[in-house]
């Protein structure tokens, strides 16, 4: 009763109006997924990984919300290593679950509590280094009719930390990008949003929609505001790669150096909701 009456005061308060802004969103949603079973449902979710001969190890699995809760999470862990033949660009991989049917979900929220994120760099290479705990999606293709992953433009929300970030300060970010070879090895990035910071150990909700009529994403950390990101590339064609996932992603720099550079991302996802 109290949530219903603030919000229909019609107050000016900027914090009134984001959580009336943020009520209204999420009942345009539905639960997919609570993981609030024993193990990770085989018709709501596919495993999801790259070919990745850097990886080390790996977990993905329903862990419990806390000591003598029945409640689940799912819990995703990843560290991998840079691969050493030489010292020129880096290796990436993402590590997770997919939706079978992506090509129905054009929106999506989820809780992501990132518990452990590290990335070092290399001394003889000063290529790009980060890692994050994410969503990410082909929505549509630039071409008239793709016979590869070429044109197909994805979309990202995620907490990631670069290699120059310090202390428990982590980044929301939301970006768009196209894909520029047939396997979607290289990408172009069209769009990049910061959408706040966030601590480790802390839990956030991330929000992602598709807004084809208006030609734009819209990104959202929390109850902050949310943020448009416009497109300037012809959305005519469904992707050639329709896979849409939850995971952990990671890029390592090649380093012949020493010490040898690694990422590691270790989160809970949870209250997975998407479009009707």
């Amino acid at each position: 009763m109290k949530r219903l009456w603030i919000c229909g005061l019609g107050s000016v308060a900027l914090i009134v109006l984001v959580f009336c802004l943020s009520q209204a969103a999420t009942a345009q949603l539905v639960l997919y997924d609570n993981f609030n079973s024993n193990r990770i449902n085989p018709a709501k979710w596919g495993g999801w990984q790259t070919y990745d001969p850097d990886l080390r190890e790996a977990v993905r699995e329903l862990a419990p919300q806390s000591a003598g809760d029945n409640g689940h999470r799912l819990h995703l862990m990843q560290m991998a290593y840079s691969a050493v033949t030489d010292d020129s660009g880096g290796s990436g991989g993402i590590w997770g679950l997919t939706f079978p049917n992506p090509g129905a979900v054009t929106a999506v929220s989820f809780e992501v509590t990132v518990n452990k994120i590290a990335v070092t760099s290399c001394a003889s290479n000063s290529g790009f280094e980060a890692a994050a705990a994410e969503f990410r999606g082909g929505f549509f293709n630039t071409q008239n009719s793709p016979t590869s992953s070429i044109g197909d433009v994805l979309g990202d929300i995620s907490v990631v930390r670069n290699v120059q970030d310090l202390g428990n300060a982590l980044t929301g970010a939301g970006f768009i990008s196209e894909c520029t070879d047939q396997f979607c090895g290289a990408q172009t990035t069209l769009v990049y949003q910061v959408l706040g910071n966030v601590n480790a150990g802390s839990t956030n909700v991330l929000s992602i929609r598709w807004d084809q009529r208006n030609h734009q994403f819209i990104f959202r950390l929390n109850h902050n505001s949310p943020v448009y990101a416009p497109y300037n590339v012809a959305d005519i064609s469904p992707p050639f790669s329709a896979s849409k996932t939850i995971g952990l992603a990671r890029v390592v720099t090649h380093c012949t150096s020493s010490p040898r550079p690694y990422a590691l991302v270790d989160a809970h996802f949870d209250n997975v909701y998407v479009n009707p």
